[in-house]
C-alpha cells in the first residue's frame, strides 16, 4: 500500500516525507563498489545488498515490526535522513528516497531480511506498493508514473502524466492518484485511475482540486477535495457523489477510516479531532499531525514530535514510538 494521496497544498508532500536512514546516492555506490556487490544480473541502474553487504558498506536498514491489536507497526531504523515513501501491505517492505523532487534520485527498497534493492530512477516524488508487494508504482520527478519491479529493480514507464500523490494500487492493477497540470503548478488535481497496460487515465471524481483520496470496504472511494472557503469529503462511485462532511476552512491533513464511519483530521495548532460523518460534533484526540487509519479501522496512528503515537478510537494511546513509523497495509495516508 502507498503513502498519501493528496496535493501539496494541503498535505505536507511529496509523500508525506519521514527522515529515514539512507546514504546519498554517490557513497553508497562507492562502499558498493569497495566490498564488491554489484550484481551483474540485474539492470545497469538497480543495485542489490544482502544484510552483510549493507553493514560492510555502513547503510545497515532494519524494519521493526510490532503487532498492536489488529494493527501491525512498522519503524525503520536507525533515523537518519531520508524519506519514506511506502510501506508494503505486509509490512515486510519499505521504499525509501535519498531525496525527494529533484531531477535524478535514488529509490532504495529495504526487505525486514535486511536485504535492499537500489534502483536510480529520474526523480522521485511518491512511490505505493502493489497488493502483492511484488512491484511498486513509483511517481518521478517530472510527474510521470512509473512501474518498478520489487525483485529486480527492473523499471518501466507507464504515463507521462504529470501526476502528484503516492499511487493507490487495487487488487487488478490499476492505479489510483492525482492529474495535475505540472508538478510545479498543480492548481488543479483531479483524482484518476491509471490501467498499467495501457498507461490510460479515467476520471473518478468531478472535483476540481482534491487533496486525498481513500478506497472504503463498499467499493467507493472517499474524496476530500476543496471547494470555496471549505474542505469536504465525499463518497464516490459509479454514478453517485454523496457529501459525506463539511470540514470547514482549516481542515487539514484528512483522513478517512477504511468503513468510512469515522473521518480524521488536523486543525493547525489545535491538534486531531475525530468526526463521525453520521452526526454528532467533531472529537479532540489531542495533540498530533499527519492521522492515519489502521486497516481495521480501530486505531488511529498520528506523529506527535519526531515519533508517532497509536491512537484507540477514543484517544487513548496504545503504543508510542520514539521514531517515525508506518502502519502496514493503510492506503491513502503515511504519516
Amino acid at each position: 500500500m502507498s503513502a498519501c494521496l493528496g496535493a501539496p497544498t494541503r498535505r505536507h508532500l511529496p509523500g508525506n516525507a519521514l527522515h529515514l536512514p539512507l546514504l546519498t546516492a554517490a557513497p553508497l555506490v562507492l562502499a558498493l563498489l569497495a566490498v564488491g556487490v554489484a550484481s551483474a544480473d540485474l539492470p545497469s541502474a538497480a543495485i542489490r545488498l544482502s544484510a552483510a553487504d549493507a553493514a560492510r558498506a555502513g547503510s545497515t536498514i532494519q524494519l521493526v515490526r510490532r503487532t498492536v491489536g489488529g494493527t501491525t507497526l512498522v519503524e525503520v531504523q536507525p533515523a537518519a535522513a531520508s524519506n519514506l515513501l511506502a510501506i508494503s501491505a505486509d509490512g515486510g517492505q519499505v521504499a525509501l528516497a535519498d531525496q525527494v523532487g529533484e531531477l535524478s534520485g535514488s529509490l532504495t527498497i529495504a526487505h525486514a531480511d535486511g536485504s535492499q534493492l537500489r534502483v536510480q530512477l529520474p526523480g522521485l516524488l511518491a512511490a505505493g506498493f502493489a497488493v502483492d508487494g511484488s512491484w511498486l508504482a513509483v511517481v518521478d520527478g517530472r510527474g510521470a508514473l512509473w512501474q518498478v519491479d520489487a525483485a529486480t529493480g527492473r523499471a518501466a514507464q507507464l504515463a507521462d502524466g504529470p501526476f502528484l500523490g503516492s499511487p493507490i494500487a487495487a487488487a487488478d492493477g490499476s492505479l489510483m492518484l492525482l492529474s495535475v497540470p505540472s508538478v510545479e503548478a498543480p492548481y488543479r488535481s483531479r483524482l484518476v485511475r491509471v490501467a498499467p497496460s495501457t498507461g490510460v487515465s479515467t476520471p473518478l471524481s468531478g472535483d476540481e482540486l482534491v487533496y486525498a483520496a481513500f478506497p472504503l470496504a463498499d467499493g467507493s472511494v472517499a474524496v476530500v477535495a476543496h471547494e470555496p472557503g471549505r474542505t469536504v469529503v465525499r463518497r464516490v462511485a459509479p454514478d453517485v457523489s454523496q457529501l459525506l462532511a463539511d470540514l470547514g476552512p482549516g481542515a487539514i491533513n484528512v483522513a478517512v477510516a477504511p468503513d468510512g464511519r469515522e473521518i480524521a483530521y488536523e486543525l493547525a495548532g489545535r491538534g486531531v479531532f475525530l468526526l463521525d460523518p453520521s452526526g454528532g460534533s467533531p472529537r479532540s484526540l489531542g495533540a498530533g499531525s499527519e492521522p492515519c487509519f489502521a486497516p481495521d479501522a480501530a486505531a488511529l496512528l498520528v506523529r506527535r514530535g519526531e515519533g508517532t503515537a497509536t491512537l484507540a478510537l477514543d484517544g487513548s494511546v496504545l503504543v508510542t514510538t520514539q521514531r517515525p513509523a508506518g502502519i502496514a497495509g493503510s492506503a491513502g495516508c503515511l504519516p
